[in-house]
């Protein structure tokens, strides 16, 4: 009985998903690309969300070069953990927030992409903790503009609109 309510409800929810607003995701081609679709969207400064294991090894510095170079400011936040939690999406909101951001770039795999995408859920939804975002049809304001640069072929979280975050209290 159960594996039948299973079956009816992914059923139901793949039809209303065809009426629901979703986003057509835009691939682009490089640096000028993206510094073209930040211009086209007003987008004076974004926040980058990665770890400090690409920070370390450089991985950012021509994102961050072209970006500066476009007259767009960038606020980094590089503290993502392995397995992102719930504190590491709300310092990556401050540092969104305290620099008026109006973009979100996830640059790595997918841990930064979970991060980034649960700023992003936040910024949609303020008033709601991340908690409170949990399950499905949660966020149906608009998000900021996601920009998804992916340094892995693993995850696959830049394909995706949902995000895996840990409770650092519960785990």
């Amino acid at each position: 009985m159960y594996k039948l309510y299973c079956r009816m409800y992914q059923n139901a929810f793949r039809a209303m998903s065809y009426l629901l607003p979703w986003r057509r995701p835009v691939r682009i081609g490089g640096y000028k690309a993206l510094t073209a679709l930040l211009a086209e969207n007003d987008c004076r400064t974004v926040l980058v969300v990665t770890d400090k294991g690409l920070v370390s090894h450089g991985l950012h510095k021509e994102l961050l070069q072209s970006i500066s170079q476009a007259d767009i400011r960038v606020a980094l936040y590089d503290k993502t953990a392995q397995n992102p939690t719930i504190e590491n999406v709300e310092e990556a909101l401050t540092v969104y927030n305290n620099n008026e951001c109006s973009a979100i770039i996830a640059l790595g795999g997918g841990s930064p992409m979970d991060c980034a995408k649960g700023v992003g859920a936040r910024v949609a939804r303020p008033k709601k903790l991340l908690p409170d975002l949990r399950g499905q049809l949660k966020v149906l304001f608009k998000m900021p503009l996601f920009v998804a640069i992916p340094t892995t072929a693993g995850s696959g979280s830049e394909t995706s609109v949902a995000a895996v975050v840990k409770d650092g209290l519960t785990h």
